[in-house]
């Protein structure tokens, strides 16, 4: 089977506040055979805190790690569509 894992950084305005104050957010997709398994979206802060908690299972952390590097990287960058690196990790299991 294949299982892939992919994550984009978006920014999120809630209401009607200015793209300056929009929320960088990292997207993941859990994708087996093509189908969509699961999805998930965390702030800095959250993906912090899903590393800690996903370290301690033995998981590996490369693609959340980069995921979090380009949240902190996007920090005052709000005023940008979308950032345009995504992530792409394929595993056959």
């Amino acid at each position: 089977m294949n299982e892939d894992l992919t994550w984009e950084v978006r920014y999120e305005a809630a209401g009607r506040e200015s793209r300056q104050k929009a929320l960088a957010k990292a997207c993941f997709y859990w994708k087996k055979d093509g189908q969509l398994m699961r999805s998930a979206e965390f702030t800095q802060s959250e993906l912090e805190v899903e590393c800690e908690r996903l370290c301690e299972t033995g998981t590996d952390l490369t693609q959340f790690v980069l995921a979090l590097k380009q949240l902190a990287l996007s920090t005052g960058q709000a005023g940008r569509e979308e950032v345009a690196l995504y992530g792409v990790d394929q595993r056959r299991t």
